[in-house]
């Protein structure tokens, strides 16, 4: 029997929530033991070298970006042929991009590497781990098709599952490798072998869930290949916004400071990134969803889906940013140790911008890839690529490091503000009735109870004269509690749920159902 939407986007969204807690925890677990091995300039070299790999990957026209929607859209429609063709048109593309790229990076390596002014004494390593991880990049998205059917079918357990098991080996490699003394290139080894060993996973799993699924370059697609560029080049614009806001500033720092102050900018931005990924597992499972929901001509029922996701995103990423905010100092503290005080304004800058931009933009881009409107996505990039990259080198040059971090923050609140309205433009849906409704009273609580928490916290730290980790945890933990006490104290008064929100919930986890109850409108 076919599963409802809403129980697959339940299920879905489970799966994903296990698959990134166990990632957030993996990448906290690691970082600082990698860094104790390979130091601060590796580090800021390992970080470097993945950002130019990713923009290797602008290159590609977005072709990637539309696979999931295709897929799930013609699984819909039983239309196995076009999936066939979507698999293997993206397979021969990327097969071409892959070799293209790579002779392009033997090119430009050592001009590039020069020009970030990497130091004489890491310039072997460097090299080595850039050119290697560009032909582990072409491979990737070469093989990208197979892991996206997962995606199209709608079965996230499946690949988390698999994220979690593959996270073994690359844990244990990761540790024998910096044992051994290897270093850089012994990480990136370490990321071959885990390629290797998951690309075969994916394409068995593809063959077994999809049975009607076949591979041969034959069937690649010209009609196709337009389709999926038409759509694909839209996104790219939003890809390239996105590597600029979370990249750019790693190469201006590299190129007007040094290479050693990226790890503390990595560092903080990884924080926010992992705050990030939390709210945003409501969503991943959204985008083959509302495609359906678009296929099926359900309009009305996707603008609903998108009400109450924003609803249930709100009503988490507020107190999760605003506690993020106010304990920066100890969660780096009990992270890293002393040292890193850097990465604290890095967490409570980037905080804010990131706060608005995964509200609205984590449940607003897939509605809009579902429907077919990418372009609206593509001019919110825009404004955020020209607005990032002239911020943040004008403030780089006045204020040096934390300039940079303000010119990112502030271009994507800008952005995502035009994003919203002409969203909202689209799915007729009045702005400032929904603002008022939906995103109010949960901003307002968390303000009015983070302001004396911040407060009280300000003064402790002036008091304990560098606290150790253990201190630091104290502090963080009193921090949560009372921040997640008064804020459940305020939703039970404001009672945001209604049954409708009850009833989805208690369907698919019937406990989580039961204590909704609380919050919810009688």
């Amino acid at each position: 029997m076919e599963q409802s939407t809403s129980k697959k986007i339940i299920r879905n969204t489970i799966f994903n929530a296990i698959g990134r807690f166990w990632k957030i925890l993996v990448a906290l677990v690691l970082t600082p033991y990698i860094i104790g091995h390979i130091g601060i300039e590796r580090y800021g070299i390992w970080a470097i070298v993945g950002v130019l790999t990713g923009y290797f990957g602008l290159l590609d026209f977005g072709i990637g970006t539309s696979f999931v929607k295709y897929i799930s859209e013609f699984y819909t429609k039983k239309d196995y042929e076009k999936i066939n063709q979507v698999v293997n048109t993206g397979f021969i593309f990327y097969s071409i991009f892959a070799i293209l790229v790579i002779t392009l990076a033997f090119f430009i390596i050592n001009p590039l590497l020069a020009f970030f002014k990497i130091p004489p004494h890491l310039y072997n390593e460097a090299l080595f781990v850039f050119l290697l991880g560009i032909i582990l990049f072409g491979i990737s998205n070469a093989l990208s098709p197979f892991g996206a059917i997962q995606g199209g079918l709608q079965r996230m357990d499946i690949s988390n599952k698999v994220a979690i098991a593959i996270s073994i080996p690359m844990i244990a490699g990761t540790i024998f490798f910096l044992e051994r003394g290897y270093g850089l290139p012994g990480l990136m080894v370490n990321n071959a072998i885990i390629l290797v060993i998951s690309s075969i996973i994916s394409i068995i799993i593809a063959f077994r869930i999809l049975p009607a699924l076949r591979f041969s370059p034959f069937l690649f697609n010209r009609k196709m290949f337009k389709k999926l560029f038409g759509f694909g080049y839209k996104l790219q614009v939003t890809r390239i916004s996105g590597m600029v806001s979370l990249h750019i500033d790693k190469l201006l720092i590299t190129y007007f400071l040094s290479v050693g102050l990226v790890t503390f900018y990595q560092l903080g931005s990884s924080i926010v990134g992992y705050a990030k990924l939390i709210p945003l597992l409501l969503t991943t499972a959204l985008l083959p969803a509302f495609s359906e929901m678009d296929a099926k001509g359900e309009r009305e029922k996707l603008i609903e889906g998108y009400i109450r996701v924003t609803k249930y995103l709100s009503l988490v990423i507020f107190p999760l940013f605003t506690l993020l905010i106010i304990s920066a100092p100890h969660i780096m503290m009990v992270w890293m140790g002393h040292g890193y005080e850097k990465s604290v304004w890095i967490i409570q800058i980037l905080a804010i911008g990131w706060l608005f931009n995964t509200l609205f933009g984590g449940v607003g881009a897939p509605v809009l890839q579902a429907v077919g409107k990418p372009q609206i996505q593509m001019r919110g990039a825009l404004i955020n690529i020209i607005l990032n990259l002239t911020l943040s080198i004008i403030l780089i040059i006045n204020f040096g490091f934390m300039g940079v971090v303000l010119g990112t923050s502030i271009s994507i609140f800008l952005a995502i503000g035009y994003f919203v309205r002409e969203l909202h433009k689209e799915l007729k849906l009045p702005l400032l009735n929904f603002l008022k409704k939906i995103i109010l009273n949960p901003m307002i609580i968390c303000i009015c109870i983070g302001l004396p928490i911040w407060t009280i916290s300000h003064w402790l730290q002036i008091l304990l004269i560098n606290p150790g980790r253990m201190t630091s945890l104290f502090i963080f933990l009193i921090q949560a509690i009372l921040f997640f006490g008064f804020y459940l104290i305020a939703l039970q008064y404001k009672k945001p749920f209604d049954r409708r929100d009850v009833a989805l919930i208690r369907d698919k986890i019937p406990f989580m159902g039961n204590l909704m109850e609380v919050f919810c409108v009688k």
